[in-house]
């Protein structure tokens, strides 16, 4: 055995001999010490520090969509948006199980669509405001929420063409929360045909 002294600040510890193995021990218990300080940290920061994310609209907001004719089943929309493909809200709290949508912009409603397993079915037909259950959203660990593949709100202009570059209001609220959410409607580029 191999002896180390130890010269230190503090009278108590003066004259300590150390063996080699012990310490080895204490380099090995720091390091123990600080591997599970720092794992303990980032598992129990997250929950110490956990915020309550507010409700409101995440998407869109004011991102240019493109028009397209959408068929689902037998039914076809000219010039429309699916806004459930585009449509992301967030939010921790729970405020009950449904959540109001209203469309703002005068001359467009929106169609519900639904997938029940065999067919789309239209449930409701040219509203301008609608309840989505709260449970027709799949929400991730950061509380973003995204309406299932099977769930449409298709928009559009039953009377008229949508003019390109129109902007679209509506409101989500839930509870005692709303916000609003906009997007500009735009018809796709023409490509240029050329000429051999």
């Amino acid at each position: 055995m191999i002896g180390v002294r130890v010269r230190s600040r503090w009278p108590w510890v003066r004259g300590v001999k150390l063996s080699y193995e012990s310490s080895y021990a204490l380099k090995v218990i720091a390091i123990v010490l600080l591997v599970s300080g720092v794992t303990l940290y980032l598992i129990l920061s997250p929950i110490i520090t956990h915020r309550q994310v507010p409700f409101g609209v995440a998407a869109p907001k004011g991102q240019i969509i493109l028009l397209n004719n959408i068929t689902l089943g037998d039914r076809t929309w000219e010039n429309a948006v699916d806004l459930g493909k585009v449509l992301i809200l967030m939010g921790s709290e729970n405020y009950g199980n449904s959540v109001q949508l209203e469309l703002r912009t005068g001359g467009w409603c929106m169609d519900v669509v639904y997938w029940n397993g065999s067919d789309y079915f239209v449930g409701e037909r040219c509203t301008r405001r609608t309840s989505i259950s709260r449970y027709l959203f799949v929400v991730t660990s950061s509380f973003y929420w995204y309406p299932e593949g099977g769930y449409h709100l298709i928009l559009y202009k039953p009377q008229e063409r949508p003019r390109n570059y129109e902007l679209v209001n509506f409101t989500v609220t839930y509870g005692p929360k709303s916000d609003w959410g906009a997007l500009i409607v735009a018809y796709p580029k023409k490509e240029k045909k050329s000429n051999p």
